[in-house]
């Protein structure tokens, strides 16, 4: 009987931990979809409003490039384990907010699932990602033409 105490105090005990660590998705949280094309040129260019992207877009793997157009932004609202919807000029991004972890003395970290589509409906990437809130993960794939298609998210808790 003493020990099935323990076990049911330990067990009590780690449910506490676990669940102090990650907040679950309790805010909604807001995601801009960035949608760019990149190509080669004789001049290397990043369109200016790409300007919060610039640093990591100077980074393998997406110095193939050298010259990075924006094609458009979408905004998404997104709730947990519910998905976002980006129609894009290349197919269509897929945005889920799986968790939101908060952090002490750090901004909160925002869990998502992310999937691409072609303009065919096939899916490109799909994968799951850790960002900080107001930074920038960025995938991409590439184009006929020697071309890439990039998608930069970002997300802010509201």
């Amino acid at each position: 009987m003493k020990t099935c105490h323990h076990l049911m105090i330990a067990a009590l005990a780690i449910g506490v931990v676990s669940t102090a660590g990650a907040a679950s998705a309790r805010a909604d949280v807001t995601c801009t979809v960035v949608e760019v094309e990149a190509s080669s040129g004789d001049a290397a260019a990043v369109d200016p409003e790409l300007k919060p992207l610039e640093k990591k877009l100077k980074k393998p793997p997406f110095t193939s490039w050298n010259t990075f157009k924006r094609l458009g932004a979408t905004q998404l609202k997104l709730s947990a384990q519910k998905v976002g919807t980006a129609t894009l000029v290349h197919g269509k991004a897929n945005v889920m907010l799986r968790d939101v972890i908060e952090r002490a003395g750090k901004r909160p970290r925002v869990q998502l699932g992310v999937t691409l589509d072609d303009e065919s409906g096939k899916r490109v990437i799909d994968t799951k990602v850790n960002v900080d809130a107001g930074d920038y993960f960025v995938a991409g794939r590439p184009l006929p033409a020697n071309k890439g298609h990039l998608v930069a998210l970002t997300c802010v808790m509201q």
